[in-house]
């Protein structure tokens, strides 16, 4: 099982370098499930470790696997590729699952700031540059994901990563209402 999980990780890596894509994980239904439980965990204990981490972080990680989940079977349904959706998703999520660590901490840190919006008092430059460059490599990663699943040009993978973030904002403010603007 660790030889399992160690090759998994390899090839996610690999993902992540831009030396593979999803067509190299195992299309395995178990995997998948293991996959989004562990993304949804990740985020959990990384969100309650945070002592700054907004309340309803957890619930809104939910949102987002659903979200993505329904997103892509979908649009795997309607190109008649159904057959990549599980490698699609375990590629998708195991990325996130990597990326999340990382990127998490940096957004709680920089969140004061966004909120605040005070001109006298910027973000600190280096969480700022760090979170950025990770947000826009996580971006390019998952647009190489949709540009392999789907085999569409750069431009619609961009579209429809972008399309999926609006869908989860959406659904998240149908299902729980716009957060109230701190005071």
């Amino acid at each position: 099982m660790l030889v399992n999980l160690r090759a998994l990780l390899v090839r996610l890596i690999d993902i992540v370098l831009l030396r593979g894509g999803p067509e190299q994980l195992p299309a395995s239904p178990g995997l998948l499930a293991m996959v989004v439980v562990v993304n949804i965990a990740v985020s959990a204990i990384a969100t309650s470790i945070i002592p700054t981490a907004p309340r309803g972080l957890s619930v809104e990680f939910l949102v987002d696997a659903a979200v993505a989940l329904v997103w892509f079977h979908l649009a795997f349904t309607l190109v008649k590729k159904r057959e990549r959706f599980v490698q699609t998703m375990i590629a998708f999520f195991g990325v996130f699952t990597l990326f999340l660590p990382v990127i998490l901490p940096l957004a709680v840190t920089l969140l004061p700031y966004t909120v605040n919006s005070d001109p006298a008092n910027p973000p600190p430059a280096l969480p700022t540059l760090l979170g950025a460059a990770l947000v826009i490599w996580l971006v390019i990663v998952l647009v190489r994901i949709v540009k392999a699943a789907f085999e569409w040009p750069y431009f619609v993978a961009i579209a429809f990563i972008f399309g999926l973030r609006i869908a989860t904002v959406l659904v998240y403010a149908m299902l729980f209402g716009v957060p109230p603007k701190p005071v």
